[in-house]
Order: structure tokens, then C-alpha cells, then sequence
């Protein structure tokens, strides 16, 4: 009796159905073929032979089973999605056989060839990166051919028998690239009962399928960035020497001080103006918190004045940046110490002022 859980007629619907249901997913079509080959085997029936030696008035003294051979197969198949394919073989799965001695003093032996055809739906699934497990679900059309070195009356005839049963199997496959892949499986064909092997041969191989048709991916040349837009240039730029605006250390203006911030915002009256923008930068003496506190205020006091002055206050911001920004470098002003480094920092202590806008036609 066969020892599968599906009939042909089963098969063939469960191969219309999933078929069916994978043709809405993703497309990745192709034809492909392949090879595979490896070790196959078989129950051999020696129960049935024993039977069959009994009733023909001998008894079996001694029984020596050759249950496994050499299996290859060949294939072409059509990927249908990414999931689903359909493969078309031929397959020899070998030749199993027995030797009995038999009393009275005889020899009694024989040997079952199996070979045939197949249509199976192959699945993919639980692809990790390269590596996707295969299942295998089908039908085959297998022919069994019987040969015994003695005919016991007829109970052990000659004999070729064809018929069509289930494939069921599982395996690993690698894509090598995508046209080649390699695979190995664990394939169970069914067979009809015969008179030296049970109902199934297994096979455990390893073989490759190539893909034909599939174009080279296209080389993608990366564009490179394009270059950043260049800031806009202020229409007009004045920095101003702390020294010229504020006592050393110091936030507040001096009366000179305020000379240059008149001429800047004489300056401002041919302009149409949309921002001022007024930046405090002080030396890398102290901590930076100080530091920032100061050129903060340094950065207020000039914007104050310049909005007293007649600049839209909504038209202008200030901020300062400590020495985050600074002229000079370290090594201009290395060795350097007291009234020697503050000298050497002084271009660093400034205010600058940026007026952004049009210049008013004449």
C-alpha cells in the first residue's frame, strides 16, 4: 500500500491552487534548467519475496538486500514569482536488488531498475540574504522494471510496470549570483508496489539550476551632489574694532565709539535693506562662558544704537560667538604673555555688521 497522504488527483489540484494564488504576487519570471545527482534508496520487500519463495515450495536460508544506487536527474523548470516555479524532469533513481540462497541448494535473485518523469511546483521561502529553503510538491510518471535470475513457477515474473504517483521533498538553495544556483534536497518519489522494492525510493542531492534571460543590472553611476548654492554676500560689511567701540572688557560704548556706528548707518541710508545681522567675536582669553556673556552684550549695545538710529529693530538680530570665529591662530601668538597677548588677540575682539538687500537704483 502506498504510504503517501496524497492521491495524483489530490496533487494536481494542490499544484492549480498554489499556482493560482502566487500568480498576484511580485513577478521575477524565467526559464531555467539544471542537474542534480546523488545517493538513492529503497526498501527492499523481502517479506513479499520470502512469501513468494514459500509458496513456491522452497524456504530462504540466507537474504542479502542491495538497497541503495547512484540517482541523477535533469530539469527544466519556469519561474513563475519570486516564491513559485514549476520544473519539467527525468530522473534515474538506480537499481536495487537481492541475492537469497534457498533450500533446497538454489540461488534466487533479482533486481528492480526505476526511472520516469516529473512535474512539480517548487516553492522558496525564508530566504536569509543568499540562502532559501525549497519545498517540493508533485506528481511523476515512474516506470519499475523487474528481473529474477529464476521465475519460481511464475510467482516472481519478469516484468515492467508505469504509473503515476506523488513527490514530496525539502532543500536548501544558494544563489551564487542571479543565474546560478546551487541546491541540495531530500526528494521521496512514490512508486508502485513492486515485487523487490516497497512503495517510495528517497534521494539526498546536490546539483544547479541556471536561469537564462536575465539582463545584467544596469550600472548605476551615482551623480555627484551638486555644489552647494554660495551664501549670499552682504551688500554691506563693516567689523569694527572693540577697541574703536568699548573699553577693554567692557560692554558699553564709548562716545568714539559711536562716530563709526554713525558713519555705518550713514552708509545704510542708499540702501534697501531686508536683515542686519551684528556678530560679537571676543579673544581666547578667559572662559568661554565669560566670554560668550560679553560678546553677547558687545553685540546689543551695537544693535541698540543702531536701531535708535533708525534701523527697523524687526530688521535686526545680534548674537555673539566668543572666539569661536577667531583672526588670528594659536601659533601667531604662542610665548606670548600679559599686555604681549592681549596685543596679539586684538584683531580677534571685533564687531562685525552684515546688511543684506538691494542697493537703491539712482
Amino acid at each position: 500500500m502506498n504510504r503517501f497522504q496524497f492521491t495524483p488527483r489530490k496533487t494536481l489540484i494542490s499544484l492549480a491552487l498554489i499556482l493560482g494564488a502566487g500568480s498576484a504576487m511580485a513577478q521575477d519570471s524565467g526559464w531555467y534548467a539544471g542537474l542534480g545527482a546523488g545517493k538513492a534508496w529503497s526498501d527492499i520487500d523481502n517479506g513479499g519475496i520470502a512469501s513468494a519463495v514459500t509458496a513456491s515450495g522452497s524456504a530462504v536460508t540466507t537474504f542479502g538486500a542491495d538497497d541503495d544506487d547512484t540517482t541523477w536527474k535533469v530539469l527544466g523548470g519556469y519561474r513563475f514569482t519570486n516564491n513559485f516555479a514549476l520544473e519539467a524532469s527525468y530522473f534515474d533513481l538506480g537499481q536495487f536488488g537481492f541475492n537469497a540462497g534457498l533450500l533446497p541448494a538454489a540461488q534466487l535473485g533479482g533486481n528492480a531498475e526505476v526511472s520516469g518523469y516529473g512535474l512539480d511546483l517548487v516553492g522558496t521561502f525564508l530566504k536569509i540574504d543568499r540562502l532559501s529553503f525549497l519545498a517540493r510538491l508533485g506528481i511523476n510518471n515512474t516506470k519499475v522494471e523487474q528481473h529474477f535470475s529464476s521465475a519460481l513457477g511464475g510467482r516472481l515474473p519478469n516484468g515492467s510496470d508505469r504509473d503515476i504517483n506523488e513527490t514530496l521533498g525539502l532543500g536548501l538553495q544558494y544563489a551564487v549570483n542571479d543565474r546560478f544556483n546551487l541546491r541540495t534536497e531530500y526528494t521521496r518519489y512514490g512508486i508502485d508496489d513492486s515485487r523487490i522494492t516497497e512503495d517510495s525510493v528517497d534521494t539526498l542531492t546536490l546539483g544547479f539550476t541556471y536561469k537564462f534571460g536575465v539582463k545584467p543590472a544596469p550600472v548605476v553611476v551615482a551623480e555627484p551632489d551638486p555644489e552647494p548654492a554660495p551664501a549670499p554676500k552682504p551688500l554691506l560689511e563693516v567689523t569694527l574694532g572693540a577697541e574703536a567701540l568699548f573699553d577693554f572688557d567692557q560692554s558699553t560704548l564709548k562716545p568714539a565709539g559711536t562716530q563709526h556706528l554713525d558713519k555705518l548707518l550713514e552708509d545704510m541710508r542708499g540702501l534697501d535693506y531686508d536683515v542686519v545681522i551684528v556678530t560679537g567675536h571676543t579673544d581666547r582669553i578667559g572662559t568661554r562662558e565669560y566670554n560668550i556673556s560679553l560678546s553677547n552684550r558687545r553685540a546689543e549695545a551695537v544693535r541698540n544704537y543702531l536701531v535708535q538710529g533708525g534701523v527697523a529693530a524687526a530688521k535686526i538680530s545680534a548674537k555673539g560667538v566668543n572666539s569661536d570665529e577667531p583672526v588670528t591662530t594659536t601659533e601667531q601668538c604662542a610665548g606670548r604673555r600679559g599686555d604681549a597677548l592681549k596685543a596679539c588677540y586684538e584683531p580677534d575682539r571685533r564687531v562685525v555688521v552684515e546688511v543684506h538687500g538691494e542697493r537703491v537704483a539712482e
